[in-house]
């Protein structure tokens, strides 16, 4: 069967076929040579160039079936549209993508299949250049068949584009065709027809230097759209050229012209103009000579909502590392602060009669005004109602706007011409606002509002969470607390209870366990009682031996649950005891080797002593061995080996079970 691409690429991928024309370019010839070159290098009955519209597969260009197309359960192309070079697929018969498809469980019966996405504009993968054969191959394609066919899919693609920008061309002079052929001649009509295009065009010429390059160009005539979009007087256009008309025109776009006059093959571009803030995709085109033709859209719309887009998806991205409330309100101001571009921008706390506003480290442009620290809601006007009911603030210019025209100067001298104030609702109160603000006036877009609210509805979200996390610290903190001092008190009632006991090494052993419990649990404090780090927790335990200089330990990083790292703290503090008291750690020479290492998800932990006293069994069995013999996880899955030459003790679990709980 088909693979499912009903994607959200889907959506770019439809508009770019519509874009290019695609499905108007079947049965193309210009896209014949690619398709025949690689069935012949590969040397396959078939090749095609193939798009994948909605509810078809159409082949643009064909090479060994009369088919102008299949139905996308058929496509086998639909697995090529997201490689990253090239698909193959040796035997289409035993692949499970690809068996149960109609074209191969039944006629033509196809068993090989190699592709390459065909990938336009801003990398949209629109089809693929593929050959098939009804054999199979199990060794592919070669090194150089592979080479070419990437190669042919990169020619095929410039076919495409080179398609898209000339229909785009013979379009608007079409237009201009039509035009010159309704006014019969009449310079006056076709004048005025030219000026009502609603796309900025432009006539211009070369300027090359000494030696026939390109170093320049002149605008010699334009229609009103065009010295609407780019904010340019048709006598500062006649006055000066290309480069003095735009400083952020770069460098390259002399080459490109050259290149373009060379071989006429237009030439597209997206250009940022900071003087005016916009930015416009343009096409330049080859008229006669020297002369060219450029069509200029604006996309500054198109663009910024890319831009708040991206600043969303950036902001989720960055909150998730926040620990800090001031982090949170940082971040989030930098991203609206820069994607935005305002003066300043910043999140704060509101009190509950809403009359006051504590504004974390804000971000502030160059130049600009901090409103960070605590600020009446009245310094912005009459605003307060309606952040109280929830609504969002948009002011344009301070001094247009009923609500702020009182305070207008008070405004302006701190640096704010135009705000936005976005309020956030939490437990049915408001609690925070987003603010942002600039200079000189500014209209604000719906567009910017809602991606304003969004961020704030996030920073709260994200706030929250911090202040969340940071109760629950000290939740385990003071549970810590206590449960040491219950700790020390269980100790002291049975110091008090066995005082007069002859024998003290009960209870010796008694207040040792009590010790490993302590130890363990402060290393789960650190991790908020989630878990423990394998090797902090042995680290910790056989610290209190003071014998850390004769202890090796090797092994990965291990996380541990709460109930593993108890267990695997008495047992290890159990096994040091009794190598301090009996075994290698009660020489000077003695030592203790503790491995353990992770393989097809089971723990293996092995303690072996080495340079103490000959080693005997025990003749009784005490709570120790006990808990050795229960083992990591309390399954009983442990060997204790009491060799004379050292004791020797190995345990396993499953890590599921250590990581549980």
């Amino acid at each position: 069967m088909g693979a499912t691409i009903d994607t959200t690429g889907s959506d770019r991928r439809f508009a770019a076929i519509r874009d290019y024309r695609l499905i108007e370019a079947i049965d193309d010839r210009e896209q014949d040579d690619p398709a025949r070159l690689a069935a012949e290098i590969c040397q396959t009955p078939v090749a095609l160039v193939t798009v994948l519209a909605s509810d078809q597969q159409w082949f643009v260009a064909r090479v060994g079936t009369d088919l102008c197309g299949t139905p996308l359960n058929d496509a086998i192309c639909t697995h090529a549209l997201d490689a990253d070079e090239l698909l193959v697929i040796p035997d289409l018969s035993i692949d499970p993508r690809t068996r149960d498809s109609a074209i191969v469980a039944g006629p033509p019966h196809v068993r090989f299949y190699a592709g390459v996405p065909l990938r336009i504009g801003n990398g949209v993968a629109v089809g693929t250049l593929c050959v098939i054969d009804v054999v199979a191959r199990p060794q592919g394609l070669s090194a150089t068949q592979r080479d070419m066919l990437l190669r042919l899919a990169r020619q095929a693609v410039t076919t495409m584009e080179l398609r898209r920008l000339l229909a785009e061309r013979n379009e608007t002079l079409q237009r201009i065709a039509e035009a010159e052929a309704a006014l019969t001649g009449n310079e006056q009509r076709w004048q005025r027809l030219f000026e009502n295009i609603t796309d900025g065009f432009a006539l211009g010429e070369a300027i090359r230097d000494t030696d026939g390059r390109v170093i320049d160009w002149q605008f010699v005539d334009a229609n009103h759209a065009w010295f609407a979009l780019s904010g340019v007087t048709r006598d500062r256009m006649l006055a000066l050229t290309g480069r003095q008309l735009d400083q952020a025109a770069p460098a390259s776009w002399a080459d490109d012209l050259h290149r373009m006059l060379a071989d006429g093959s237009p030439t597209g571009f997206i250009h940022h103009v900071p003087n005016i803030g916009r930015w416009f995709r343009g096409h330049c085109f080859r008229i006669d000579g020297d002369r060219f033709g450029a069509i200029l859209r604006d996309i500054t719309l198109e663009h910024a909502t890319e831009q708040r887009q991206s600043a969303l998806i950036q902001l989720g991205d960055a909150l998730r590392d926040c620990h800090d409330v001031a982090d949170v309100a940082h971040v989030a101001s930098a991203l609206v602060g820069q994607t935005l571009n305002v003066t300043c921008a910043g999140f704060g706390r509101i009190d509950a009669g809403v009359t006051r506003i504590e504004i974390g480290l804000d971000w502030t442009a160059t130049g600009g005004a901090s409103l960070a620290g605590r600020q009446t809601i009245d310094m912005f006007g009459d605003v307060a109602g309606e952040i109280a009911a929830g609504d969002a603030i948009a002011v344009d210019d301070v001094h247009m706007d009923q609500r702020t025209a009182g305070c207008a100067d008070a405004l302006l001298a701190r640096g704010i011409g135009a705000f936005v104030i976005v309020p956030v609702r939490r437990d049915g109160r408001i609690v925070s606002a987003f603010i942002v603000h600039t200079g000189t006036p500014r209209r604000w877009s719906a567009e910017e509002i809602v991606f304003l609210r969004k961020v704030a509805d996030r920073v709260e979200v994200g706030t929250a969470q911090v202040e969340s996390e940071a109760r629950q610290n000290l939740l385990i903190q003071e549970l810590a607390h206590r449960l040491k001092n219950t700790l020390s008190m269980v100790q002291a009632i049975a110091s008090q209870t066995l005082r007069g006991s002859i024998d003290r090494a009960p209870l010796d052993a008694f207040e040792r366990r009590l010790q490993a419990l302590g130890v363990a649990h402060d290393v789960l404090v650190e991790r908020n009682w989630v878990g423990a780090d394998m090797r902090a927790t042995i680290g910790q335990v056989m610290a209190v031996f003071g014998c850390s200089d004769r202890i090796a330990l090797t092994g990965p990083d291990v996380a541990l649950g709460a109930r593993a790292a108890l267990a695997m703290a008495l047992i290890l503090h159990e096994l040091g005891t009794n190598a301090v008291k009996y075994g290698a750690l009660s020489t000077i020479t003695g030592e203790v080797r503790l491995d353990w290492h992770v393989e097809d998800g089971l723990l293996a932990l092995s303690w072996q002593e080495r340079g103490g006293p000959s080693v005997r069994e025990p003749a009784r069995r005490g709570f120790g061995s006990k808990l050795l013999r229960l083992g990591l996880a309390g399954t009983g899955d442990s060997d204790i080996c009491y060799d004379p030459a050292g004791v020797r003790v190995t345990m396993r679990a499953s890590l599921s079970e250590l990581t549980g709980g």
